[in-house]
């Protein structure tokens, strides 16, 4: 399955673009398309919900080219690879809705607990996988618009691969000195 979308990189962009069009389209018929401001400050610029137009297509076709490089470098078999990419894009979007919906039903105190929630997972998955990130954007673009979420999610995935990566360089480390300890 992954690898014919890899192929199709063009189609899935433009199908991402689409559904981003209509999303758009949807604010421009309903009382106009929606700017968010930066931190939430009136003080700070707006980002209108148009340029998630370009945005989502681009990280598209950026994330399904990082894809096709893994994959090539991969020793997983082809099914195996498809399962992981997969597990990653819907566990980014089902973690970018359930942070949405947070912020769709006035829970917007919990968000700060919840931008913890892939740091901790990151101790297990390797979180901080492109595939991640454009299921954490298209889950969060019906509430923030298609830019917005893109300032978040390279500081989470660079928190998840931190913590992925420094966490089995430790355990690594304090696994070789128990086993010298252990022989001596």
């Amino acid at each position: 399955m992954v690898v014919t979308l890899l192929k199709h990189k063009f189609s899935a962009s433009l199908v991402f673009g689409l559904f981003v069009l209509i999303l758009v389209l949807w604010e421009y018929f309903h009382g106009g398309v929606t700017s968010h401001h930066l931190l939430a400050q009136k003080e700070m610029p707006a980002i209108s919900n148009w340029w998630g137009l370009l945005s989502v297509p681009v990280l598209t076709w950026i994330t399904l080219t990082r894809i096709e490089v893994r994959r090539k470098n991969s020793l997983l078999k082809a099914g195996e690879f498809s399962a992981q990419v997969i597990r990653g894009f819907f566990g980014g979007l089902i973690y970018g809705l359930s942070f949405a919906m947070l912020w769709e039903f006035g829970m917007a105190d919990y968000m700060q607990y919840a931008l913890i929630l892939p740091l901790v997972l990151a101790l297990f998955y390797p979180v901080y996988r492109m595939e991640c990130m454009l299921g954490f954007v298209l889950g969060l673009t019906y509430t923030f618009g298609g830019v917005l979420p893109l300032l978040i999610a390279p500081v989470l995935l660079l928190g998840g691969l931190i913590v992925f990566k420094g966490f089995r360089v430790i355990a690594s480390g304090l696994k070789k000195q128990f086993r010298s300890k252990k022989s001596s």
